[in-house]
């Protein structure tokens, strides 16, 4: 084990990772019932309110293919402090500034130092852990960075209502700065520095073209990128799609949370499905429950059934992505040979390269119906479905 500080207590290291992930994730969720607000601040149409939401994982999509190598190179701890560091600068640049194009500039910026910040952390985690262990933690990191999802737009619409939308990036901003102490102290090092190999531009472009030609390793990772694009639509189109009921934001909030906990339900059944099924036939029941969902949505939506009716079928697709995720996240991993940060790095590009093109569905359509919204999903859904099935999908062993 190298030489950076490393404490004894081996939980403080996910505690500090899981913090800094729910920070990182409410950079997104705490923002999204602001969408209509920064609509009109900066005079913009709906379509370039939800760019504003692919900015950021466009960003992030794009600085990992770079900073997971040099992760590789110069270390986990190292990348992943620079990463909160920058993440907190861009969050306040975000709240001072008064150009829409600007803006965008550091919405960019912030999901490139959020996510190269968290998937140094996870490429940690998957090095220090064996199988079994690192997905029955994965799924508890879940089922608590899943709090940003849950409870950030509830946040956002407090914050809306006590002063402007810029201040949701300044907290954003002073709580990242608090958490540069502890992820000092806390996280450690798990790369051999003394014999980490040079840099090479050639040898990385190989490794890369290498994983895009993995074909098992890309099937089973197509399948977690669509599992999660119907997420993201959910995300960006949710507050446009319920903004006629009730009193529009709020009952986004509540649908939020809703799903969030049926994610939350989803994780803890992960420690009990590993011990009694083997993880392809685990994988694939959840599949079928996320179907199941998707299906029953799309049913009720067409027979116009109330929308709380919809939401709640969603919920059962929601319980299945979280007993999904985690063991899926690893068996993709599993695929590959490369140095662990080089393949994070590429496993996270392409779920936020994903979830752009969920937000650019979201805007070139406007979602803005659950019927369209649950057709995108069962569409998504059944696709994953049939990759998880195919011949190189969970049928193809581990390399």
């Amino acid at each position: 084990m190298p030489d950076a500080p490393v404490v004894s207590s081996w939980w403080r290291f996910p505690l500090a990772l899981m913090l800094l992930e729910v920070v990182v994730y409410l950079s997104q969720d705490m923002y999204l019932p602001a969408l209509p607000v920064v609509q009109q601040w900066f005079g913009i149409s709906q379509a370039s309110a939800q760019l504003s939401i692919a900015a950021w994982t466009s960003g992030a999509a794009l600085v990992q293919l770079v900073t997971g190598p040099v992760s590789d190179r110069f270390g986990r701890r190292s990348v992943l402090l620079a990463g909160v560091l920058c993440f907190a600068v861009s969050s306040a640049a975000c709240a001072l500034l008064s150009s829409f194009e600007w803006f965008l500039a550091a919405r960019v910026a912030q999901g490139c130092a959020g996510i190269w910040a968290t998937s140094a952390g996870y490429a940690a985690i998957h090095e220090l852990f064996e199988a079994r262990t690192a997905i029955r933690l994965q799924a508890w990191m879940n089922s608590v960075t899943v709090l940003g999802p849950a409870l950030g737009p509830a946040l956002g619409a407090a914050l809306l209502l006590v002063g402007p939308w810029q201040g949701m990036f300044v907290l954003l901003a002073a709580c990242t700065a608090g958490l540069l102490v502890p992820l000092w102290k806390w996280v450690p090092e798990t790369v051999d520095l003394a014999n980490g190999r040079v840099l090479s531009a050639r040898r990385i472009g190989a490794d890369y073209v290498a994983l895009l030609r993995n074909g098992p390793m890309m099937c089973l990772l197509g399948c977690w990128c669509l599992v999660f694009m119907v997420m993201v639509l959910w995300a960006v189109s949710g507050p446009f799609m319920l903004r006629g009921r009730g009193d529009g934001q709020g009952a986004f909030v509540w649908a939020q949370m809703y799903g969030c906990c049926a994610f939350i339900v989803g994780t803890r059944l992960v420690d009990r499905m590993l011990d009694l099924y083997p993880r392809p036939l685990m994988l694939a029941l959840a599949l079928d429950l996320c179907l199941l969902g998707v299906a029953a949505a799309l049913a009720a939506a067409l027979l116009r059934a109330p929308a709380w009716l919809v939401i709640g079928l969603y919920g059962l697709f929601m319980v299945g992505s979280g007993l999904l995720l985690a063991p899926l996240y690893r068996a993709v991993l599993e695929r590959a040979q490369q140095d662990m940060g080089l393949r994070v790095a590429w496993v996270s590009s392409v779920i936020n390269v994903a979830g752009s093109l969920a937000c650019a569905v979201a805007a070139l359509l406007e979602v803005d119906h659950l019927r369209s919204f649950s057709l995108l999903g069962l569409l998504a859904v059944f696709g994953a479905r049939a990759l998880a099935r195919s011949r190189r999908g969970l049928a193809a062993a581990p390399v």
